[in-house]
């Protein structure tokens, strides 16, 4: 595909094409994310790895689940922000997938519980603060960043844990 693919935004890391904001396909996102004609053990490597060696909590969730963040860049964040300040759309986009994600854990245990959505929610509130706070490991060590964004992560669950039944 020789469509040019940018890559901006926190909610999953946005692409559009050269041209400007409509979409391009998933499968130009995912090569563009992925690396076209790159081995598979390394997509699946960089997948798993780059997201905790991202700089920052908001970085880490832009580069995380690409297929996941393409729809919800276009479905959610997007027209979200036609009408809400950024960090707004960014809370509600990290909402929505928290309640898809609720659905789905309501559907395999058979019990509502606000779990999953109140922690997707916290770690959206994360990535905007410390993303307004500026702060940014990218001076440090690969191993200092995970470490860091395995805090971050485990911090959240451990905020949002007494929810769980």
């Amino acid at each position: 595909m020789d469509e040019q693919v940018q890559m901006s935004g926190i909610a999953g890391g946005g692409a559009r094409s050269a041209r400007g904001r409509e979409p391009v396909s998933l499968q130009a996102y995912l090569d563009h994310r992925l690396g076209r004609g790159r081995p598979w053990w390394r997509q699946t490597y960089d997948v798993l790895v780059g997201p905790l060696l991202a700089p920052s909590f908001a970085g880490f969730w832009r580069l995380w689940n690409p297929v996941w963040g393409y729809y919800l860049l276009y479905w959610c964040y997007r027209p979200a922000r036609r009408v809400l300040p950024r960090a707004a759309a960014v809370l509600m986009t990290f909402a929505a997938s928290g309640i898809a994600h609720n659905l789905l854990a309501v559907a395999l245990s058979r019990r509502v519980n606000p779990f999953v959505t109140v922690w997707f929610t916290l770690y959206g509130v994360v990535a905007v603060v410390s993303d307004a706070l500026g702060m940014d490991l990218s001076r440090f060590p690969g191993p200092v960043r995970v470490a860091v964004n395995l805090a971050y992560l485990a911090g959240c669950y451990l905020l949002v844990s007494p929810l769980l039944p």
